[in-house]
C-alpha cells in the first residue's frame, strides 16, 4: 500500500466516525500520526473530512472519463 493510499484510507476512517485510536489499530501505525494525517484533511471536523473525501472522489473520476 502506497503511502498516499494509506492516508486516504484514513482520512475515509476518520470521516466515517472512527475513532483515531482505531484507526491507527487498523493501519498499524501510532495514534499520533494518524491524528497528524487527519488534521491535515480537516479533523476533528467529520463535515470537513467528508468534503475532502468527495472532492478525492470526484476528481478521480474526472480523470477517468
Amino acid at each position: 500500500m502506497s503511502e498516499n493510499s494509506a492516508q486516504q484510507m484514513i482520512v475515509t476512517m476518520l470521516a466515517e466516525g472512527n475513532p483515531v485510536w482505531y484507526v491507527a489499530a487498523m493501519v498499524n501505525m501510532r495514534s499520533h500520526d494518524v491524528y497528524l494525517i487527519g488534521r491535515a484533511a480537516g479533523y476533528p471536523d467529520k463535515a470537513k473530512l467528508r468534503r475532502a473525501v468527495w472532492a478525492r472522489k470526484n476528481a478521480g473520476q474526472q480523470l477517468a472519463a
